[in-house]
């Protein structure tokens, strides 16, 4: 997967969003919501290492 793409990048922004809200307010709706991100973006992009 090309790491330009648009989709892919708004996936990431996304998934950004969706961590810092998790940061903001840690509960089981935002981390469902972060590893729902985390499995779409798997789905799509099959392979696609997240940065550590």
């Amino acid at each position: 997967m090309n790491a330009d793409h648009p989709v892919l990048n708004a996936l990431l922004q996304q998934l950004r969003s969706l961590n810092e809200q998790y940061c903001q307010l840690p509960n089981e709706i935002n981390r469902y919501r972060v590893v729902r991100q985390e499995q779409l973006i798997a789905q799509w992009a099959p392979g696609f290492r997240f940065a550590a």
